[in-house]
């Protein structure tokens, strides 16, 4: 798949269909409210047919749905723009998404599609197991007075016990007009490791047994995170330390489940400044 012929689509959806766009504000008593911040609803859904290799027609409805912000605090917003763009191909291997993506930017105009082949169709005449579905959804969790947190949820079914899907996070931080990484804000990966796995315990009662961990016996470091009322939330995916059942794994630190000694080991100073622990 390629990225470049994604990030096209993106912001060809962007632009495009700017038409459809809403206005989000925050005011602060100035005639100059509704420019503070301004976001697009971008909402659309289109339908393909593909033969399979032995011969049967298949049908995927694709949707697509974004909140994409245009303006921040009254300014451009490039670095949330960009960090989005790359969380949207990066996230999550659900090739069903990409393939569909792939296929707007690439119609096959054939009368019947070669097998592999993605054809838009104007509806979806099968049944049953002969229908699968895609969704990619980029929505603005939380906006607070520093952080703004972007939700990207994706689902594919392409047949099968079950469909998959991921939850991935963008946290923005409106003063620096910089995204977010894990390394930005932790300074002890060890003791996140440790507290995770306390969290884990309280909020599923999983025991270390109960995860998937690698050879070594040590939790990976998440790949995804979002902060929310002051409280860490540390993300892993389906799959990526528990079974499907199991689902995606949300773990919260909250500060009473760090000593002072331990919050200042945890966070780097700028951690600490997002989070607003009490640490003395």
């Amino acid at each position: 798949m390629n990225k470049n012929h994604i990030l096209t689509l993106l912001a060809i959806l962007m632009t495009a269909m700017c038409s459809c766009g809403m206005s989000g504000n925050r005011s602060n008593g100035s005639d100059a409210d509704n420019t503070l911040c301004k976001f697009n609803n971008i909402k659309q859904e289109k339908m393909y047919q593909y033969l399979d290799e032995e011969g049967d027609t298949i049908f995927i409805d694709n949707k697509v749905s974004f909140f994409w912000p245009t303006v921040i605090n009254g300014k451009l917003c490039p670095e949330l723009q960009n960090s989005l763009l790359r969380a949207l191909t990066d996230s999550a291997e659900l090739n069903t998404v990409d393939l569909v993506i792939d296929a707007l930017l690439k119609p096959d105009d054939d009368l019947e599609p070669a097998p592999g082949t993605l054809k838009p169709v104007d509806a979806i005449t099968g049944q049953g197991m002969n229908v699968f579905s895609s969704e990619l959804m980029l929505r603005m969790q939380e906006m607070g007075e520093r952080l703004l947190t972007y939700h990207i949820h994706r689902y594919a079914y392409m047949g099968g016990a079950h469909g998959i899907y991921s939850n991935n996070f963008v946290t923005y931080d409106q003063e620096t007009e910089k995204t977010i990484a894990l390394s930005d804000i932790i300074a002890d990966t060890t003791l996140l490791r440790n507290t995770t796995l306390k969290s884990i315990k309280q909020a599923y009662d999983y025991d270390i047994d109960d995860l998937f961990l690698p050879e070594n016996g040590l939790l990976p470091l998440p790949g995804d995170f979002y902060i929310e009322d002051n409280v860490l939330h540390v993300v892993y995916q389906v799959y990526e330390i528990a079974s499907y059942a199991q689902g995606m794994i949300d773990a919260p630190i909250y500060p009473y489940m760090l000593k002072p000694e331990e919050t200042k080991r945890l966070f780097t100073p700028y951690g600490l400044e997002l989070m607003e622990y009490m640490t003395e």
